[in-house]
């Protein structure tokens, strides 16, 4: 399963997983407010959007960090190849989403945009990633 290698190759206290644990608190946060504001659907939407979020961090976090290469250029390959799936995994999910969530897409869209501030804030804690970054 996906998160048994990502577990088992991606320490708990490394920055992506302290992104995606942060991605998954904003979700969480986000569905109960939207959930408490606009009802079920809308706490269903907003799970669905930080879901997306945190689907696509899991995904890079796992072709990125999991397989550190040691070759600074098939590092950036890497990289660059993840970068443009989860490009095209974001459209492909965003579509999903549009035509099935549509009643709902203000929450999902708010909730996704609110994941992406855990990404700013990652910025002050790289720096005291006393596990390096991605190991």
């Amino acid at each position: 399963p996906i998160s048994g290698q990502l577990a088992m190759k991606l320490p708990v206290r490394s920055t992506p997983a302290k992104i995606i644990v942060g991605q998954l608190g904003v979700t969480l946060v986000g569905a109960v407010f939207w959930l408490l504001r606009g009802g079920a659907e809308a706490g269903l939407g907003a799970l669905a959007g930080g879901g997306i979020s945190v689907l696509l961090s899991v995904y890079f976090a796992i072709k990125v960090f999991a397989r550190p290469d040691s070759d600074p250029q098939a590092m950036l390959g890497t990289f660059f190849r993840a970068e443009a799936l989860k490009l095209v995994l974001a459209v492909v999910l965003f579509s999903a989403a549009a035509i099935f969530l549509s009643h709902v897409y203000v929450p999902l869209i708010t909730t996704f945009v609110g994941t992406l501030a855990v990404y700013w804030f990652a910025l002050l804690f790289t720096r005291y990633d006393t596990a390096g970054f991605g190991r």
